[in-house]
């Protein structure tokens, strides 16, 4: 998910009463919400670095045991620089760990619910999972968490129960929304494959797609092409087969591409890839792309993600 929903969840946490247990608890709820993203550094070194770095070791199970205590100890630190006031709470260096794990692993969990995907096992395996249930970047879950969030504000001082906190409920509603998103996913996966009961995918994929959460964009993959639906859970028509097709490519130019550090990277991280080849006087140029992001190679929806250019002559150099 994006680091607006990642801050809003981490502050949601806190207006739940979280951080009322040590001094900077709000803060170390909020910055450990973030935490993990910290291998958004690999976007200075352009595309390639990201597909090979991002949402892996900082992402990873050691990395979520590892990062709170970090996070604890400069809380500590800062504690230490800025002694607390008379009658303010202290720093409880139990309840910052516990309370740094809470947001470290909200991260994740919120990152593997979309297409993107999530490397659990780093650095013991490079295997993705997938959630396909929000987009990376949904506006209600935004609004159901600052709806909280100006809520917790408004009954702030308030004795209420804490099944009653504004912010409880949120993540109630949150947690709902999520579970809904889940459930739409799985159907259409079932339409997808009770329609073409004559012609199986290997494979496919049911994401979800920007502003209208009762949509999915299907990736279905054959032998040698990727094949694309639509699948609407309200409304008509249900489900629509698009008449475009992607071929897959040659497995000896997915071989090339292999043999090259950046194409490794790519392919490692594409979970539909496709080549497409094109002979030149310097040489055979190599284009990669994704099926989830890519259906226009010349024409990717962002600026160069979910394709890689192969400089002529490079594959075959490093073969």
């Amino acid at each position: 998910m994006d680091p607006v929903c990642h801050t809003l969840l981490g502050a949601t946490l806190a207006a739940t009463g979280l951080e009322r247990r040590t001094r900077y608890g709000r803060a170390t709820l909020i910055v450990a919400a973030n935490l993990p993203d910290i291998d958004a550094v690999a976007h200075f070194w352009g595309y390639p670095a990201t597909y090979a770095f991002r949402r892996g070791l900082t992402h990873g199970l050691p990395a979520l045991v590892v990062l709170p205590f970090l996070l604890a100890a400069l809380m500590l630190w800062l504690d230490r620089q800025r002694p607390a006031a008379p009658g303010e709470r202290p720093a409880d260096p139990g309840w910052l760990v516990i309370l740094a794990a809470i947001g470290v692993v909200s991260h994740p969990m919120l990152d593997w619910l979309n297409n993107y995907g999530m490397r659990w096992l780093m650095p013991f395996a490079d295997r993705w999972f997938y959630g396909d249930t929000l987009f990376i970047i949904d506006w209600i879950a935004w609004l159901v968490l600052a709806t909280a969030l100006l809520a917790a504000r408004v009954f702030r001082g308030a004795n209420l129960d804490w099944y009653r906190r504004p912010a409880v409920l949120g993540i109630v509603v949150l947690l709902a929304y999520i579970g809904m998103n889940g459930a739409i996913t799985s159907a259409a996966e079932a339409s997808a494959l009770q329609a073409l009961a004559d012609r199986p995918p290997r494979r496919l994929m049911a994401s979800p797609v920007p502003l209208n959460p009762f949509v999915r964009d299907i990736v279905l993959e054959y032998d040698d092409e990727y094949r694309f639906a639509e699948y609407r859970h309200v409304g008509t028509p249900g489900l629509s087969i698009d008449e475009l097709v992607i071929r897959i490519g040659d497995p000896a130019d997915f071989a090339r591409a292999r043999a090259v550090r950046e194409g490794r990277w790519f392919l490692r991280w594409a979970r539909f890839p496709f080549v497409v080849t094109e002979r030149r006087d310097d040489g055979l140029h190599l284009r990669l792309g994704d099926a989830r992001y890519v259906r226009d190679i010349e024409k990717p929806r962002l600026r160069d993600f979910g394709t890689l250019d192969l400089e002529p002559g490079t594959a075959d150099e490093e073969t």
